[in-house]
């Protein structure tokens, strides 16, 4: 669906990233990871043409993107970017109606095929209920639901989004990579995001697509660049690392003690994520530690010592 060709990309003489070939293909959900500053959105607005490469090609089915006008390339590609689009005083469905602009000219009267589009996106986003509220009158979360209900409206084959899940909580991120699976699922759309979650581009994408500084984009299943340890690469940091056996950030710092952990799986993995974050070490040939889950909830046991809270424990720990 999209390619690129020995593709250069930056600002007037400073090249961010250089020699990029990549293949989106049709429905995929990819994400795009790397640290601050690496040149993601730059690389989504080259993608999408709003940015000029400084060589190289990018390919949009069988079309050089430079060679297909505004109008072509607005039926075909979708953007999203981190800039706020619509004014306060704009309705949630006046918002996604605008993804109809490439048919409508902007101006034109909205056609039955244009509402039913607009329609559609609203139902897919599961916005309904706020389709006639104000945007000023929204959370962050549902306004980011609007853009996509947008792009859908926009009725293109690929999408990219910039940073989609950005000041939302915990609850809105899942929510909003459960809605692009979802969206890929059923339409078969090809879908590239720029994101900083690393736990959910893990669980949702496809493929990823790792950028790093002055160094070749490396693509792949999460579970290979895991394994392989781009990953890390990526994400090296001198004061912690990424676990490529579990796929999350892990603090460096010198090891308190090992111990054995046996009994209540959830159990178990709650402790473990307590002790490691205290700096012990949880491998086989440590000091044993029972955990189990009983109607009162936890109970564990280590030495002579029991208790009910992975505080008690910790507490214990720290004395010995």
């Amino acid at each position: 669906m999209l390619s690129t060709l020995a593709l250069d990309i930056g600002y007037g003489s400073k090249t961010i990233a250089a020699d990029i070939n990549l293949s989106l293909a049709s429905g995929q959900l990819v994400c795009l990871l790397g640290q601050n500053g690496v040149g993601k959105s730059t690389l989504l607005r080259t993608l999408s043409n709003l940015q000029e490469p400084l060589s190289g090609e990018i390919r949009l089915k069988d079309n050089n993107i430079n060679e297909l006008d505004r109008r072509d390339l607005a039926t075909q590609l979708g953007i999203i970017t981190t800039e706020k689009i619509g004014t306060s005083n704009m309705t949630v469905r006046e918002l996604v109606a605008l993804g109809r602009y490439p048919y409508t000219n902007w101006i034109g009267q909205e056609s039955v095929q244009d509402s039913e589009k607009i329609e559609e996106a609203i139902s897919r986003c599961k916005i309904n209920y706020i389709a006639e509220a104000r945007l000023s009158a929204i959370s962050d979360g549902q306004f980011q639901k609007a853009m996509v209900a947008r792009v859908l409206a926009q009725d293109t084959e690929v999408i990219l989004m910039d940073e989609p899940t950005a000041h939302l909580d915990v609850v809105n991120r899942v929510e909003m990579f459960q809605l692009l699976q979802t969206i890929k699922e059923e339409t078969g759309k090809s879908i590239l995001i720029s994101t900083h979650e690393l736990d959910l581009s893990m669980q949702f994408a496809d493929s990823l697509w790792l950028m790093n500084f002055n160094q070749s984009m490396v693509t792949g299943t999460p579970e290979d660049l895991g394994l392989s340890g781009e990953l890390e690469k990526v994400f090296y940091h001198d004061d912690f690392i990424l676990d490529s056996r579990t796929g999350r950030i892990k603090i460096r710092q010198s090891s308190k003690g090992s111990f054995t952990l046996s009994g209540d799986q959830t159990a178990m993995t709650w402790v473990e994520k307590a002790l490691v974050r205290k700096g012990y070490h949880v491998a086989v040939g440590g000091e044993s530690i029972n955990v189990g889950l009983g109607e009162a909830g936890l109970e564990w046991s280590y030495k002579n010592h029991t208790g009910s809270t992975i505080q008690e424990l910790l507490v214990i720990l720290q004395i010995e």
